[in-house]
């Protein structure tokens, strides 16, 4: 049977990498003028413009006057464009955040004449578990990518990729790279290239992707293919131009006969894998962690509630966030392997991000509070954009002419915690401060207290001011704290953990570990002459404070440590790193929260926390992935033998997470959740340890010939490219919580996660302090209609997640995402309960209707498999 080889000319160009977005945008427009002229002159019959809208979205932003030229050439089919804005990380980057991703390319690919609908990720850094899902989602059934697929699971290039909840993708392994048909322009002998090529597949057709980096139009390709053909034909192989489209029409006709694999790959089989990128730059992945959570959970909400009431949906405003978002969560952007100039590009983008959301919700949260009907001064308005009720202990500020004051919900009185009081001045500014009139001064609170609010709601709270000074919380001799399920003691150094509920301790339940790092941007490696330190507490400063609210131990101290790796080779320690460790217990919460604040003045290291628990034996390790968790052994089976079976890295058992790790028994379980940290590792004699790895500080883009990772550099393979910024040299924060619980209920976890990581945004009326905010200073108008609370709906399922909210692209409705985390099918009943009855429909990820479910006010599903996720529409 004659094989048919289809030959796919394309480009990989890396959005940005030891070269920033502008440096390639200029060599991009000057390709795009090759593109145009090879389409036009059929030196090329089609051409694939690596599946990510962002780059033409910056070069029709310089060139608007071209856009009818890519329309002509897209909707010829000769440029195939779409479905990715960016080609996105797929294991640290929210579910929601890929949905995002493609959302936006399909939309510009289809202003554009059409998206090519492939799940086109040649480069990615390893395959998501919940890819088929997102896909099948998205209306896409193929996919394409290179990295990640161990032999075990299939040595077979072509094969259905199946979710748990059964979405199923075609896909098609790159296994020799997207750059391996650059050998048929160069190499006049293209035998050997055939039989690579070759290898592994099952079918009639195979692809052959010839392109590369930032790579120009081979303009020969027709003349390259011509001349090998009448030699391949004695081989029974046949080259021809062809698109991934019409080699997966024809894998289709043969798909019942394709292997059917399931699971993440993330294995060094075929390819680097960089299995602890997830750690580099942890300055950029601590503040995308955050602007993303913001949006999803805070500012879509928002808007949602601000859309009910009368405020304009700003689509527009959320999508330039959200591209601000995804454009760093590309596969080297959101690793962290770039240049030092690159990285600095990434992190004003986050800040740019950062700004508008937190000034979006600021706008709003004012906007409603000041249109309230009852509205008075100095009251206090807590929000929360969670679609379930929450009891929390929430921390605000507020501005009194008063010494002191009552919190009161309704009438009853709330207990609360004033941890620090400032006097300020709010008349004019003068140089002489001593002439400052008294009645121009106010005070500023600083206070905790435990509220319950409802779903999708806001709440306002009455201030009752008073005249007798309040006392803020004061340290006490105490060395430890406590609340109904715990207590925390430091003691000798160490810190314990009493569970009250299992009248068990764990000794040494938090500690600092450092050690050398030798490595890059891309990778861990021991140094080649590493110390390992368990850093000691023991001369830390102890400051204890036990609110009403809230109890708070805080450890301050630094530790000398080798400055560099040379200091650690010849164990010198002029090295100097500060911290501050603070754990807090609120009176009515299961979670210990930690907050660890370093100052990082020393090279080539890595820094992790580990937390002790009592479960021993582990063998496996559990963290939530996009819209679901995952099963991982605590020691890779290649882990001793990986170099004889060329792996092209030592298959350490550090794996990414997104928010939550988590290891347990039949009658216990520990969880981690955490903002921002996305790596871990399970340590100790008996895997009892969780690590959490919270920053990797190494000076080179990429090194060769690691301890850990053999052979040629990563990244630039020719020169050393030195980034002495992601050494980390600055002050940096880390925030996680410990949750300890007698079953593993992996909703329960993200629901935790959620009440944890979720602030909850507040506004007082009052015009004392014009600078709680940027924007508070300027007026604005309440709402022309004066309005009160307006509930919308309850998530009432307590096995389901809470994905999304946002508003349907009609403007007529509102899709709610929900998803089963759970490895087993759960009910679907009582999912949403509206104020209301509405027509509910049900979705694909885009909002287009699948199904019509009637006027409802309750909304009860089908049971939910495995890992499903759903799209629920409420028309307004």
């Amino acid at each position: 049977m004659m094989k048919k080889i289809h030959v796919i000319q394309h480009t990989h160009w890396d959005f940005e990498w030891y070269f920033t977005r502008n440096e390639a945008m200029v060599q991009f427009v000057y390709h795009m003028d090759e593109v145009f002229r090879a389409l036009e002159n059929q030196a090329v019959d089609y051409y694939l413009l690596d599946g990510q809208m962002s780059i033409l979205d910056d070069y029709l932003d310089a060139y608007p006057e071209q856009k009818e030229e890519v329309i002509k050439w897209v909707k010829a089919k000769r440029l195939l464009i779409g479905p990715w804005y960016t080609q996105t990380d797929e294991l640290i980057v929210s579910g929601e955040a890929i949905v995002r991703n493609l959302d936006l390319g399909i939309n510009l690919a289809n202003e554009l004449g059409g998206s090519q609908k492939i799940g086109y990720l040649p480069d990615s850094f390893g395959q998501g578990v919940d890819m088929p899902k997102i896909y099948n989602g998205m209306g896409i059934k193929h996919a394409v990518f290179w990295r990640g697929l161990p032999k075990e699971k299939t040595s077979n290039r072509e094969f259905n990729w199946q979710a748990e909840d059964g979405s199923k993708v075609i896909v098609v392994n790159i296994k020799d790279g997207y750059f391996v048909g650059g050998e048929l322009i160069y190499n006049d002998d293209i035998h050997d290239l055939m039989s690579r090529t070759l290898d592994g597949v099952t079918l009639k057709d195979a692809v052959l992707p010839v392109g590369g980096d930032q790579r120009y139009v081979d303009f020969n390709l027709k003349e390259k293919i011509n001349k090998c053909n009448p030699d391949l034909k004695k081989d029974g192989i046949e080259l021809v131009e062809s698109t991934y489209s019409k080699y997966f029409e024809q894998v289709d006709k043969s798909k019942g006969n394709l292997d059917t694999v399931s699971g993440e790959f993330i294995d060094s089989t075929v390819s680097k894998i960089h299995r602890s990128i997830y750690s580099s730059r942890y300055d950029q992945k601590y503040l995308s962690d955050k602007v993303e959570r913001r949006l999803i959970y805070q500012l879509e909400p928002l808007m949602a509630m601000a859309g009910r009431i009368g405020i304009s949906y700003k689509k527009s405003l959320l999508d330039k966030i959200w591209k601000l978002i995804v454009r760093n969560q590309a596969h080297d952007s959101a690793g962290g392997c770039n240049s030092d100039k690159t990285n600095e590009i990434i992190l004003e983008r986050l800040r740019e991000a950062d700004q508008l959301s937190y000034s979006t919700v600021d706008y709003l949260t004012r906007k409603i509070s000041e249109s309230e009907v009852d509205k008075k001064d100095n009251n206090l308005t807590f929000f929360n954009l969670l679609p379930y009720p929450v009891t929390k202990n929430v921390k605000f500020e507020i501005s009194l002419k008063e010494k002191n004051f009552e919190l009161f919900d309704n009438d009853v009185k709330v207990s609360m915690d004033i941890w620090d009081i400032e006097k300020k001045y709010h008349g004019q500014i003068k140089r002489d401060e001593s002439s400052y009139e008294e009645k121009n001064f106010y005070y500023t609170f600083h206070c905790s207290a435990t509220v319950t609010l409802p779903a999708l709601q806001w709440k306002t709270f009455k201030i009752k001011p008073t005249v007798e000074m309040e006392e803020v919380a004061k340290a006490c001799e105490s060395k430890s704290i406590e609340n109904g399920h715990f207590k925390i003691e430091f003691e000798d150094g160490l810190l314990n953990l009493i569970n009250k509920q299992e009248q068990n301790t764990i000794s040494d339940f938090i500690r600092i570990v450092d050690d050398g790092d030798e490595g890059d941007t891309y990778d861990y490696s021991p140094a080649h002459f590493n110390q390992v330190f368990n850093l000691d507490l023991g001369d830390a400063e102890v400051i204890c404070k036990c609110g009403k609210t809230l109890s708070e131990l805080k450890l301050v101290g630094s530790w000398n440590l080798p400055k560099n790796l040379q200091e650690r080779k010849d164990k010198e320690f002029n090295g100097i790193v500060n911290y501050e460790l603070t754990i807090q217990l609120g009176n009515q919460s299961n979670l210990i929260q930690v907050h660890l604040l370093l100052d990082n003045q020393i090279e080539d290291h890595r820094m992790r926390v580990v937390v002790r628990t009592d479960l021993k034996q582990n063998k496996y390790s559990y963290a939530d992935t996009a819209f679901g968790y995952i099963k991982r052994s605590v020691v890779d089976k290649n882990l001793f033998n990986w170099k004889e079976k060329g792996l092209k890295e030592e298959p350490t058992a550090i794996f990414p997470m997104l928010h939550y790790t988590n290891i347990h028994d039949e009658k216990s379980s520990i969880s981690v959740l955490t903002k921002g940290i996305k790596e871990y590792q399970i340590v100790g004699d008996e895997f009892n340890e969780i690590a959490l790895t919270l920053f990797r500080s190494v000076g080179y883009l990429g090194r060769p010939d690691l301890l850990r990772r053999p052979g040629v550099a990563s990244g630039n393979q020719f020169t050393y490219i030195p980034t002495p910024n992601s050494q980390l040299k600055e002050r940096l924060h880390f925030k996680f919580a410990i949750s300890l619980d007698n079953q593993f209920s992996p909703a329960q976890i993200m629901r935790d996660f959620q009440k944890y990581a979720i602030s909850n945004p507040f506004y007082q009326q009052q015009e004392l302090n014009q600078f709680t905010n940027t924007l508070k200073y300027f007026v604005i108008h309440p709402l022309p209609k004066l309005i009160e609370p307006k509930p919308f709906f309850i998530f009432n399922n307590q096995d389901l997640i809470f994905s999304s909210l946002t508003e349907s692209s009609d403007e007529a409705g509102w899709l709610i995402r929900i998803y089963n985390p759970n490895k087993k099918i759960c009910s679907g009943s009582n999912v949403i309960e509206l104020t209301d009855a509405k027509m509910i429909s049900l979705t694909d990820f885009t909002g287009k209707i699948l199904n019509s479910l009637g006027q409802l006010k309750k909304v009860s599903l089908d049971d939910f498999q495995p890992g499903e996720i759903r799209t629920i529409r409420i028309n307004k």
